[in-house]
């Protein structure tokens, strides 16, 4: 297996591996060991490990103590996975101008109040800032878009725990009887400039049972389901949620 990596490459395992904080054991350049945050770890007992495939440079996981679930790992470092691929052939990065133009959607409105996206430069790169508000109103975190048709094309920041985008807008939905839930933030703005109540799902292999509550009210869920099969999985695993089946209806 080639494990030789550019050095942006490099770079780019190093900043993945901040959001592991405690104690690490680096032994090379593309092997270290941390503590794994799906449990009480007092040893480094997670594998973090990159590696190359036929998709490119990849992030690999493996707890060698407790044998937790790659998707438990995720959640608790607040990364998705997307976040663990590189995306080699999207260094030039997104403007936000690009995104604009990309989604078709006017550049005052994006910079506008209610979405207030901005360009910044992030991982050496053009990147387009998406901050997430909640019901009130008040900032909880940012994730950035980082490439127009790449892998990533979405990353969090450091430490944040990925949440649903777009609670800002739960009060109107639940006084409209309805919203939108869509993968993705672009899907979200692209139903906000329609005028449509919209929550955005970071990742169509995320849902998290604390998120059923931030719905509680709203009459009518409407899920978009895109061509993909994971975002038919998703619906799916939705759809066994007690508190969201009797709402939830398909889009797609």
């Amino acid at each position: 297996m080639n494990r030789n990596f550019p050095r942006e490459v490099y770079a780019w395992y190093k900043e993945r591996l901040e959001h592991f904080p405690g104690e690490q054991v680096r032994k090379s350049e593309t092997d270290t060991d941390a503590l794994c945050p799906a449990h009480p770890d007092t040893h480094p007992s997670l594998g973090i490990d990159l590696r190359r495939n036929g998709a490119g440079p990849r992030i690999v996981l493996k707890c060698r103590s407790q044998e937790c679930t790659f998707r438990d790992i995720l959640d608790a470092a607040g990364l998705t996975a997307d976040d663990l691929i590189y995306e080699e052939n999207g260094a030039g990065g997104c403007t936000l101008e690009q995104y604009a133009q990309h989604k078709r959607l006017p550049l005052d409105f994006l910079q506008g109040e209610g979405v207030s996206l901005r360009g910044v430069w992030h991982w050496g790169r053009d990147a387009v800032e998406i901050p997430y508000f909640g019901e009130d109103g008040e900032y909880l975190l940012s994730r950035f878009r980082v490439s127009l048709t790449g892998k990533p094309k979405v990353v969090s920041g450091k430490g944040d725990e990925t949440t649903l985008y777009g609670q800002h807008l739960l009060p109107e939905a639940r006084e409209k009887g309805y919203t939108l839930l869509a993968e993705g933030e672009s899907c979200a703005h692209s139903g906000w400039y329609r005028g449509w109540p919209c929550i955005g799902i970071p990742g169509a292999s995320t849902w998290k049972e604390e998120w059923d509550r931030l719905l509680e009210g709203i009459s009518r869920l409407l899920f978009v389901v895109e061509t993909d099969q994971a975002s038919e999985n998703l619906f799916r695993k939705m759809q066994r949620r007690e508190a969201l089946a009797p709402r939830l209806r398909r889009l797609g």
